[in-house]
């Protein structure tokens, strides 16, 4: 409710604004219209006087006509005066004051002061019916009430008046508008408030407008894809509990069994035992580990990796196991010196490809050959893939390999279970996909293909 507040505030100190503005322009606007009539007939009053000047000897007369338009009423006050050319009242009132540079024959306005009272002025210079060579100044002043009291009048009931109605209008309607939308929006946030922290069901896109129903589900399919994500999530805990649980229990039965052991070779052979769970224990909560880190969103902006340098360092480091099996290590691909560019996390594509490496080594024969290979295709993609002389992986089953903690029924060599699951979630996490096929006479063959649009031109 608090949020509803300060919309409502914001606008209508916006509206108040915008209110005071269209005022201002408004009452700018009332007040030249009403002083054009005024202005019109001050100025045709000032051209009749000029005109019905007539000279009587070295004296000047008005007609009584024109007389006549110089009235008062009992609201404004109406002065003339005819001024020589050095200021000097030859007629009317005497406290006018002579307006200099006057253009000869052409009336022209401007506000003045009479005694206290302010007043319009038209003033006109004319010829001198006595002495044509000379220039009079005819002025006639009206004083300003009725300007006054009518734009008082019009600023108020034409102009503030309407305003603040409209203001109050626009206040209630937004009110009313807003308020439709925020009730359906409250009912929905109830909904999702009081929901336990595992119930990721569906929102009722009928419980809010239909304006938001599109909103309602978005807000569904992100929690159909948490949904998933929570499962896997589940499942993955609970394979890892169980997988890390079976080590465990060996380490802590081989500790038992030296502890009451009193024969030294016997405690050895359970010390050695409990080396090994150690060490497999170890292996297995690295790779858990790493499982998770390449399965979240790359949190360091991509960088350009060199792929012969990922092939080179991983192929050094496993080396010396390749060695100490007589297994053949070696690269295979592209000429010395050259190099393939790809975006992504060099240390996560190391990992992927020391996995890949590591299961060839793990299940390869002693004296066998694995070989790294990196390709490029017609569109400049780069594949990157790996080769041995292992037993293979049955197609049906070449699947399911990716999946976290499984292993085919016929695998007698040690491992986790994770290795394929690591380097699928690293492909993907750098837009490349993972395939499997046999190797010719035997083997398998891991093919990382990175797509087009990754690589970049070395």
């Amino acid at each position: 409710m608090f949020t509803l507040f300060k919309y409502l505030v914001w606008l209508v100190v916006s509206l108040m604004f915008l209110m005071l503005a269209t005022i201002s322009i408004s009452e700018f606007l009332v007040e030249s219209a009403i002083d054009a009539p005024y202005d019109e007939k001050l100025t045709d009053t000032v051209r009749v006087l000029a005109s019905d000047l007539r000279a009587e000897g070295a004296s000047l007369s008005i007609r009584p006509g024109a007389m006549q338009l110089l009235r008062s009423d009992r609201r404004d006050q109406m002065f003339y005066a005819l001024l020589d050319g050095d200021g000097h009242v030859i007629a009317g009132e005497p406290g006018m004051t002579l307006v200099a540079g006057l253009p000869l024959g052409v009336p022209t306005l401007h506000n003045g002061q009479i005694g206290e009272e302010l007043v319009r002025i038209a003033a006109m210079r004319v010829v001198d019916p006595r002495h044509p060579d000379d220039a009079l100044t005819a002025q006639v002043a009206e004083t300003l009430n009725r300007r006054k009291a009518l734009t008082e009048a019009m600023r108020t009931q034409a102009v503030a008046l309407p305003q603040v109605l409209v203001l109050v209008v626009a206040i209630l309607l937004i009110v009313f508008g807003y308020t439709f939308i925020w009730r359906p929006m409250q009912r929905l946030r109830a909904l999702i408030d009081n929901r336990g922290f595992n119930d990721l069901s569906p929102l009722d896109p009928e419980a809010a407008p239909q304006d938001l129903r599109p909103l309602i589900l978005s807000i569904n399919g992100l929690m159909d894809r948490l949904a998933v994500s929570s499962a896997a999530q589940r499942r993955f805990i609970a394979d890892a509990a169980h997988q890390l649980r079976t080590p465990l229990a060996g380490i802590h039965s081989q500790a038992e069994r030296a502890l009451t052991e009193r024969n030294p070779g016997a405690v050895r052979v359970a010390l050695q035992r409990v080396a090994h769970g150690t060490q497999h224990a170890t292996e297995l909560a690295n790779r858990l580990l790493t499982l998770a880190r390449a399965g979240t969103p790359l949190t360091a902006p991509p960088t350009d990796v060199d792929l012969i340098g990922v092939v080179r360092d991983t192929i050094a480091e496993h080396l010396p196991h390749a060695l100490s099996r007589r297994h053949d290590l070696g690269f295979d691909g592209v000429a010395v010196g050259s190099r393939c560019i790809v975006r992504g996390d060099a240390l996560l594509l190391r990992e992927l490809l020391s996995n890949l490496i590591d299961n060839a080594l793990r299940y390869s024969p002693d004296g066998g050959a694995i070989t790294v290979a990196i390709r490029r295709d017609e569109v400049g993609a780069y594949a990157l893939a790996v080769y041995d002389t292992g037993p293979g992986i049955s197609p049906d089953e070449r699947e399911r390999v990716f999946e976290p903690f499984y292993r085919g029924a016929d695998v007698v060599a040690p491992g986790t279970g994770l290795g394929l699951a690591i380097v699928r979630t690293i492909a993907v996490a750098h837009g490349a996909t993972v395939s499997l096929a046999g190797s010719d006479g035997g083997g398998l063959h891991v093919t990382v293909q990175f797509p087009p649009d990754v690589p970049v031109a070395a």
